[in-house]
């Protein structure tokens, strides 16, 4: 028992020993690699490296608008490009998603960033890095123009038990209708914008909520079908950042001060008019107030 115990202590030794070598090199290549001028590259030189950028995006005209041939355009992605470029990236690559699926794709490494109208709000926050809110909007609804009923406001949803309302998969809407006392048994996922005009046109919902860009662009394209838009009047305007992973927070903030540049020099006024936004609602809000959980009527 003694020889054993004996030996024991002398591995321990040994390993402690060996321990603080590799720690004692470890520190001695790093003194010589700085003394070298040699650092690790940082995420925004392995993209200039690389050459290119990867985008979480899901298909929500006009925010993103992926083609037939698989080519990407839209707010978001045109702005995100633009800021890459200017930051020595040349090229953007879209990765789909349903919109439910951009954080986890962005938090497993398929995305080094999501840009598809990913509204700032206090619990995604905690899960990823937002940049300075780029592109903001208020809500909507979209009904038949036969619809009886004079609906302003989520409160009405509410006080209507006959409503069902449509909201995007995963989206802010939800979130709004629910606050406003529209129980989740009258709320229906809708997977994307065409989904929700034929669920309207068949009578499974009576009210479709989403920003207002999107009902307007969806208005645009099924023209003759008469349906009607109403900017909600109780809900707050809502702005979407371009999404970091939370380890990210360096080319996060490469991205704002590139962004701040676009805004300053009619770039970013110039592609959001593109598009149909409106570029002046970004400049009066901050991420930092949307993080907080402030919002603006």
């Amino acid at each position: 028992m003694r020889n054993m115990t004996y030996f024991s202590n002398k591995i321990k030794k040994y390993s402690f020993i060996l321990g603080i070598s590799f720690s004692f090199l470890y520190f001695i290549h790093s003194v010589d690699c700085q003394a070298n001028g040699e650092s690790r590259p940082t995420r925004l030189e392995k993209l200039q490296k690389r050459g290119y950028v990867r985008i979480g995006l899901s298909n929500e005209p006009p925010w993103t608008v992926i083609d037939a041939d698989g080519q990407v355009g839209g707010a978001g992605p045109d702005l995100t490009h633009a800021v890459f470029q200017r930051m020595g990236v040349s090229e953007l690559q879209g990765v789909l998603s349903t919109f439910g699926g951009l954080i986890p794709g962005l938090l497993a490494g398929r995305s080094d960033a999501i840009s598809s109208g990913l509204f700032i709000q206090p619990g995604r926050c905690q899960a990823v890095a937002f940049s300075e809110p780029d592109l903001c909007d208020r809500e909507a609804f979209l009904m038949k123009e036969d619809m009886p009923l004079a609906l302003k406001t989520y409160h009405d949803l509410a006080t209507n038990s006959s409503l069902h309302v449509g909201v995007p998969a995963g989206g802010t809407e939800e979130r709004e209708a629910l606050a406003a006392g529209v129980p989740a048994s009258r709320l229906v996922p809708v997977p994307d914008g065409p989904s929700g005009m034929i669920m309207l046109l068949a009578g499974r919902i009576q009210v479709y909520s989403l920003p207002a860009s999107s009902a307007q662009h969806l208005v645009d394209l099924w023209r003759g079908q008469n349906f009607s838009l109403v900017t909600v009047e109780d809900a707050p305007v809502m702005c979407a950042g371009t999404a970091f992973s939370p380890n990210a927070v360096d080319l996060r903030n490469a991205y704002d001060r590139v962004l701040a540049k676009l805004k300053a020099d009619g770039t970013y006024d110039r592609i959001l008019r593109a598009h149909g936004f409106d570029p002046s609602l970004a400049r009066g809000h901050t991420r930092e107030e949307f993080c907080r959980g402030k919002e603006s009527l």
